[in-house]
């Protein structure tokens, strides 16, 4: 006869308790255990995809800083060839 039971709340919760084989046991626990792993792998792929889309507008946000970097030196340089023109 083959018994397993899992305590669910209070001090002992998540201890397995069994009448049966070794075996029989682990077979259950691994079960759960790649459940559990599964359920970890889907979270980790969200987060990767979340990143990514971070790692996506950042780099955005990026361009946009370095094109008015650029367009701001343009305007600087000039700037400074009308305040001081070339002597003639």
């Amino acid at each position: 006869m083959e018994f397993l039971s899992q305590t669910v709340g209070g001090k002992k919760k998540g201890k397995m308790y069994r009448i049966g084989t070794i075996a029989d046991a682990r077979v259950v626990m691994m079960g759960a255990q790649e459940r559990s792993d599964s359920d970890e792998v889907e979270r980790l792929k969200e987060k990767i995809a979340e990143l990514e889309q971070d790692k996506v507008e950042k780099h955005a946000i990026m361009e946009k800083i370095e094109e008015g970097a650029r367009l701001y030196a343009e305007m600087n340089e000039k700037i400074q060839m009308f305040s001081n023109p070339p002597p003639t």
